[in-house]
């Protein structure tokens, strides 16, 4: 259709469907197609600390993706739609478009529990493009440092997949561009090795590729992984590009002793019971509440109010916004902030009371 018919054409279709849009009818042939980008679940796998689900997405969901960047999630939960973020898993594929997320159920957690008990193969759910700057740069580093921990693990599994398709083991080439990189990669975690599906992929790995080299911490049995035991296991750590992703406070300590790592910081997700309250929005003369389990963004989204945001998971900074009064407790790591400090409002609760300006 040529740009010039394109106007008139649209115009006489919206008539006739009226007060539905073409795209609406569209969406009932194909539930792929709408206003918003979104995807179908193919695959479901359960297993004892994380549920896999591979996507195919539809028409206006980006190719192609960088290895360790994430995607959003949109699901209407009791008659609001709640969005979380998810690291992909999988590999970028030259063909095919399919996309694996891995998510960790949360006792209590309003979108982790939906999605364990409610997930089903064939549903359609709403995406956001992959996004996210915790990727490897080109060309590859040659030696290569990986610190995860728990779920923080999801990320560097889909990097690691990518440097084994794009870097087959070659036992018998002396070109080192074409070989694996030198990998260590240390695993921190409430177990002698690292939660299904991937423990036993990583030790695999870990055989059959000599330049990887895969280190298991046992929380549980070694205690909590501190930067100095992390130097004596890594004794060349600062010669390596170090990528590193995990709980808020086991970041924020190798950060000072390595300022150059690069790193993710995962959304935990927590049972709302104990946070919660009215948001008031200044500027706009709006007021709703949040029920502890909904995000600040959440709710003013629900009460009409649009706020900036980005990312959604807390890494983008653009729905930064200062607190007017009252208090917010940041879900990624339970700090509490108050009047006059800035709160990401993807990833914060009000506790009690809170006001900010509504743009």
């Amino acid at each position: 259709m040529n740009q010039a018919t394109e106007g008139p054409l649209s115009r006489l279709l919206e008539a006739f469907t009226t007060p539905l849009t073409p795209v609406d009818y569209v969406t009932l042939v194909n539930p792929l197609r709408g206003r918003e980008v979104r995807g179908q679940i193919t695959s479901i796998e359960k297993h004892d600390d994380f549920l896999s689900l591979t996507l195919t997405p539809g028409p206006g969901m980006p190719r192609t993706f960088h290895a360790g960047q994430f995607i959003g999630l949109g699901l209407q939960i009791d008659g609001r739609w709640r969005w979380r973020c998810y690291s992909l898993t999988n590999a970028p594929q030259r063909r095919g478009r399919s996309l694996t997320v891995s998510i960790k159920p949360v006792p209590g957690g309003l979108f982790t529990q939906h999605i364990a008990d409610n997930a089903e193969v064939g549903q359609v759910i709403r995406l956001t493009a992959p996004g996210g700057d915790f990727y490897l740069p080109q060309p590859v580093p040659r030696k290569l440092l990986f610190l995860t921990a728990g779920a923080g693990i999801t990320p560097v599994m889909s990097m690691l997949r990518w440097l084994k398709q794009e870097f087959p083991p070659q036992s018998d080439s002396d070109d080192d561009s074409t070989s694996f990189p030198d990998v260590i990669h240390v695993h921190s975690e409430r177990a002698s090795q690292p939660a299904a599906p991937y423990g036993e992929e990583l030790q695999t790995l870990h055989n059959e590729v000599p330049n990887y080299h895969l280190i298991t911490w046992d929380t549980t049995q070694q205690g909590r992984l501190t930067v100095d035991t992390f130097k004596d296991l890594v004794p060349d750590a600062t010669t390596r590009q170090f990528y590193a992703c995990g709980p808020t406070q086991m970041l924020d300590s190798f950060h000072d002793e390595f300022p150059d790592m690069h790193s993710e910081k995962f959304f935990i997700e927590v049972d709302g019971n104990n946070h919660g309250g009215d948001i008031h929005f200044s500027t706009l003369g709006v007021s709703t509440t949040s029920t502890g389990s909904t995000t600040v963004l959440e709710a003013a989204e629900a009460a009409g109010v649009n706020l900036m945001h980005g990312c959604r998971m807390g890494i983008c900074r653009t729905c930064v916004t200062p607190i007017e009064d009252g208090a917010a407790v940041d879900l990624r790591d339970g700090h509490t902030y108050g009047p006059g400090e800035q709160i990401r409002t993807c990833c914060t609760v009000p506790a009690g009371t809170l006001t900010i300006a509504g743009q």
